[in-house]
């Protein structure tokens, strides 16, 4: 009887781990697909612009440092178990479909420049906020 409790929680825990890695795998394609790599760098450097402007930020230590925190492989092991633990194996099949597709690729080819535009608006309606926080003399 033990044995075949055993036997039972063995399976159990290979197919889990076999769903996972499943998993972990299609997160990866995602990723690929998307071009996530190349559109985290193009933020990356747009960030890097910006704390250009800020005489604290503004240095070559703290962009070292801002780099290495920010760097693709520092972020890709978090990132992958954020999409792991959102979505399941049906519905990363189905993205990964999606992103492939005529449309899909339509999507990723254009959200640079959509994400870019939005980081403007953002950065704009911050920088009115802050205005309105500012003590007037």
């Amino acid at each position: 009887m033990k044995n075949l409790k055993l036997v039972i929680v063995l399976c159990l825990l290979f197919s889990a781990s076999a769903c996972g890695g499943e998993k972990h795998d299609l997160v990866l394609d995602m990723l690929e697909i998307t071009n996530a790599q190349q559109n985290h760098e193009l933020m990356i450097e747009a960030y890097v612009k910006q704390l250009a402007a800020n005489p604290v930020t503004a240095t070559p230590e703290f962009e070292a440092h801002f780099r290495e925190a920010m760097a693709w492989d520092a972020l890709i092991g978090p990132i992958t178990k954020i999409y792991e633990d959102a979505y399941t194996v049906k519905e990363l099949k189905a993205l990964n479909e999606f992103f492939s597709s005529p449309s899909g690729k339509s999507f990723i080819a254009k959200t640079p420049e959509v994400n870019e535009k939005t980081t403007v608006v953002l950065m704009r309606n911050k920088q009115k906020t802050s205005q309105h926080l500012t003590p007037s003399e």
